[in-house]
């Protein structure tokens, strides 16, 4: 058990966030969750607590003056960083600009860079560091040239970062979902569904069935592998990228 260690999560309060942390609390980390709505992260706290020691921050990953802040002030030791916060949308490069660019790059990239930069010196030898990319980031999609970008960018700062950090034997890999079955997502497919005539449950057949599974991946099986990377069991694993789709 690892009752002692320290893991930061972002984008904890929902999500394959929510079960990341729900994962590394039954491994016995504790757990600092960041998101940027108190009430959600509340909400989180309150469900996640029987499994173990869990605070939160509310912090606005987009702004890069409270990501300074919040580093600044930081004091504690930490043992493993997951960077799972992040956003997505839909805009192709033959349509009228929808202002999709900065946003996601400020929230997918930026976001965990000044954030894995301002608190790496806490990160105690032989952590951990875990990037939360998406299959997007190994291929491309229509209209999701804004999102497939920030994730390849996010797997390039995976690369980097652990010939940077090895010296001090952290480990550094990405995790690269492919279709999740989270909230968010069924809330998204019901809105494609509905404008095309569909119900919800053919719709999602028809995004399953090309998967190579023929089905979605349950968050709980992203954070399986994320516990597994994060534990002694990931100790002489680096520079990796694993999909999980």
């Amino acid at each position: 058990m690892d009752q002692e260690k320290l893991v930061i999560v972002t984008g904890a309060s929902r999500g394959i966030g929510f079960f990341i942390t729900q994962e590394l609390l039954k491994k016995g980390f504790k757990i600092h969750m960041i998101a940027d709505q108190e009430k959600r992260l509340k909400e989180a706290q309150i469900k996640l607590k029987q499994h173990g020691n869990v605070v939160y921050s509310v912090l606005n990953l987009s702004a890069r003056e409270q990501i300074k802040d919040f580093c600044d002030q930081w004091k504690q030791e930490i043992f493993g960083l997951v960077n799972n916060a992040g956003r997505w949308a839909e805009e192709r490069i033959d349509e009228p600009d929808k202002n999709t660019w900065d946003p996601i790059m400020k929230l997918n990239v930026e976001g965990p860079y000044f954030l894995t930069k301002g608190l790496q010196r806490w990160i105690v030898d032989n952590g951990r560091i875990i990037n939360i990319a998406s299959q997007l980031g190994t291929s491309g999609r229509a209209g999701m040239g804004a999102y497939a970008a920030s994730k390849h960018a996010v797997i390039g700062l995976t690369r980097c970062w652990a010939l940077e950090l090895g010296t001090r034997a952290i480990t550094v890999n990405a995790v690269c979902p492919g279709w999740i079955n989270t909230e968010s997502n069924q809330v998204e497919i019901k809105e494609w569904a509905e404008k095309e005539g569909l119900s919800l449950e053919d719709k999602i057949k028809e995004i399953a069935d090309p998967l190579t599974l023929h089905r979605f991946i349950e968050p709980e099986e992203v954070a399986s592998l994320v516990g597994f990377l994060i534990g002694s069991t990931g100790s002489g694993i680096t520079g990796q990228v694993y999909e999980i789709k």
